[in-house]
């Protein structure tokens, strides 16, 4: 894992590069990719598209292993995150809303109003306590 750099791009693949072997893997999402991340134990990889489609794949063979959609993101770089030791994904929307989901069924837990309705461009999450922030074009 301190080895590898993952990344995504507009032209909608998701990238790994292991640094110690030499090998580039590539997984094809077919939309434009605007935030990707790892989980904790290093077997997936959360992957936001330009589809309002948030998807987890694995790393090792690139399978779907679940989705989350009910947000928005058509034309803005959003960037999602997994929260709460991996349990759930967090998520901004183009509908001013900050979106969570149960990270094994693919269920909305909440769907949380933020920045007076504007978009909501970024999440973070603090690893060791149950707190997050958000950030959205409204510049708060």
């Amino acid at each position: 894992m301190g080895w590898e750099i993952v990344t995504g791009s507009v032209d909608g693949r998701v990238r790994v590069y292991d640094l110690r072997m030499g090998v580039l893997y590539v997984d094809v999402v077919g939309q434009p990719v605007t935030s990707v991340q790892q989980t904790a134990d290093g077997n997936a990889i959360l992957v936001s598209t330009l589809d309002s489609t948030i998807r987890l794949l694995d790393k090792g063979n690139g399978q779907l292993l679940q989705s989350y959609k009910g947000h928005s993101n058509d034309n803005y770089r959003i960037r999602s995150r997994l929260g709460m030791g991996d349990s759930v994904v967090i998520s901004g929307s183009e509908d001013g809303k900050i979106y969570g989901w149960d990270l094994l069924e693919g269920k909305i837990l909440e769907a949380l109003p933020a920045h007076n309705g504007k978009v909501v461009s970024a999440v973070a999450c603090n690893p060791v306590k149950k707190e997050w922030a958000s950030a959205g074009v409204d510049g708060m």
